[in-house]
């Protein structure tokens, strides 16, 4: 019965239910387009951020002797995403050999897991074989190489004045994107990059000689290839670093540049949310108070015919119930209009960005908070009109 009375007493003010529903459409609308873009831009750095791998790495700025237990100590760390041994530079440079010519290239080391082979679109789930590499984008452009083809690797050195090298064949697996890596390199799996090492140390690794002179001394490391697990984990690893007394260099920047703008689009937004749902609430206040003044001789009747103060307020929550579902529905409407051109206008600019977006868990939210607001509107404006006045006195005044 309430609730009949509820639709029956809007539709009667029907004028008036129109403009607070339209109030508060008007109050909601510029919120929900506000909040979509400032989420919809700190999502759009946020993921260019976690997709880009170079801003998750972490590099040496000079050569070390890494020791294996550092490296264990270090992949323990819950900071860390992926992390492999590398060596000098110098002993990385192999030359690639094509008909007629041949390309000096540096070699990197690689495992399961590795952000630039995976954000590269490539499977990873087993690990590179011996005779396995992964190329550079632009060294197979450049050759005219594809997966599945066979290139030959010679690693050089010079032992008693002598010059001596050695080839190897490698089979393609995958091409890494070239915005992943700097130079034209390879992608070799560990033991491979080791052999390397060891033959240009003057040592005879089984992997690229006949294995008469192993390298049977500790192995140490110049480098590494480290990746942080995401962007949480770059600064507090970047100073466990240099709490090693380690040169590193790392996207630190990048990512503070990141919480600034994000502070800054939450302090704005909060102003500006606050400004607005303020003057919203009192223009909503000043309506929801007409509406009640001039039904107020309809709700001393109801008092009249038996209806007590609980039922009173039941109407005016199912009333503003209507009114809060209605608007907040209105509003959706207009955010759908507006954030479906700001993201075809800016989708052109920003290659299919979504730069206006919001979730169904926000959308919730903003419902809560709205039905929340209306309700309190509504049953304050109703004890302030009628509840603690005199039924004689207000039909006296009507």
């Amino acid at each position: 019965m309430l609730f009949k009375l509820a639709l029956r007493h809007l539709f009667f003010e029907r004028m008036m239910t129109i403009c607070q529903i339209a109030a508060l459409a008007c109050i909601m609308a510029p919120l929900l387009l506000l909040f979509s873009l400032r989420f919809g831009i700190l999502t759009e750095l946020h993921n260019k951020l976690m997709n880009d791998p170079k801003v998750l790495s972490l590099t040496l700025d000079m050569s070390y002797r890494l020791d294996s237990s550092f490296f264990e100590n270090l992949a323990a760390r819950p900071e860390v995403g992926f992390v492999v041994p590398q060596i000098t530079a110098l002993n990385a440079l192999v030359d690639l050999k094509f008909p007629g010519a041949a390309v000096r290239i540096s070699v990197l080391p690689t495992k399961p897991g590795d952000p630039v082979v995976l954000s590269s679109n490539l499977s990873f789930e087993q690990p590179l074989g011996s005779d396995e590499a992964f190329i550079s984008y632009n060294l197979a452009q450049l050759r005219g190489l594809k997966v599945g083809d066979v290139v030959t690797m010679v690693v050089s050195r010079t032992r008693n004045g002598v010059r001596e090298s050695v080839r190897t064949s490698l089979k393609l697996r995958g091409i890494v994107a070239e915005r992943f890596v700097n130079d034209d390199c390879l992608l070799l799996n560990l033991d491979l990059v080791n052999a390397i090492d060891d033959y240009r140390n003057g040592y005879n690794p089984v992997l690229l000689s006949d294995g008469s002179k192993v390298n049977s001394q500790p192995r140490l490391y110049a480098k590494f290839r480290l990746y942080a697990k995401d962007l949480a984990s770059v600064i507090p690893l970047y100073y466990y670093l240099v709490n090693q007394n380690l040169n590193v260099s790392s996207k630190v920047r990048e990512i503070q540049n990141l919480k600034a703008v994000s502070h800054v689009l939450n302090f704005i937004y909060g102003v500006i949310a606050l400004v607005s749902v303020a003057g919203g609430a009192l223009a909503l206040t000043g309506l929801v108070l007409s509406a009640l003044r001039a039904s107020k001789r309809n709700f001393v009747l109801l008092r009249l015919m038996g209806q007590g103060s609980t039922g009173i307020y039941g109407v005016v929550m199912i009333e503003g119930l209507f009114i809060a579902t209605v608007g907040f529905a209105l509003a959706l409407t207009l955010y759908s209009i507006g954030a479906g051109i700001f993201n075809t206008y800016f989708g052109t600019i920003l290659s299919g960005s979504m730069i206006s977006d919001l979730t169904y868990e926000h959308i919730t939210l903003f419902f809560g908070a709205t039905l929340l607001l209306v309700e309190l509107i509504a049953l304050s404006c109703a004890k302030f009109v009628f509840l603690k006045a005199h039924i004689a006195d207000i039909l006296r005044e009507a």
